[in-house]
């Protein structure tokens, strides 16, 4: 697949009627933090879709904003590198090294406080553990 296809793909899922996705964590308080590399998953989380279904593992549940950024450093943006194939220091160490590499997963951090105000977000938490 081409660069360009890629590109619409991710475009397209600003407009699509339902857009289902995960969360890297989501707190006691109920916000939802993630991290992306492009920032199309995060954008079309806040705005574009007319309803968004976030699904979310019981492993995702964390304390605070604080220990859901630890989460995600320690946890999910490893995995992920390893998932994806990259050659990025954290898929080797298990840890984030604030890398300036090109392929670098980790560039856009959207905490979701509360629901954007032309959201239709529905968070569904499963019981078992979902992910990284």
């Amino acid at each position: 697949m081409s660069a360009d296809e890629k590109l619409d793909i991710r475009r397209r899922q600003l407009t699509c009627d339902l857009f289902l996705t995960g969360s890297n964590a989501v707190t006691l308080n109920g916000q939802l933090v993630n991290v992306d590399g492009v920032g199309n998953r995060v954008g079309a989380m806040m705005f574009g879709p007319k309803q968004v279904i976030v699904v979310v593992g019981r492993n995702k549940i964390v304390e605070d904003v604080h220990a859901a950024l630890k989460r995600i450093k320690e946890i999910a943006a490893p995995a992920n590198a390893r998932r994806l194939d990259l050659k990025l220091p954290c898929a080797v160490t298990g840890q984030c090294s604030e890398c300036n590499s090109p392929d670098r997963i980790c560039r856009a951090t959207v905490i979701l406080d509360r629901k954007p105000s032309q959201a239709n977000i529905r968070v569904l938490i499963i019981n078992d553990d979902l992910g990284y």
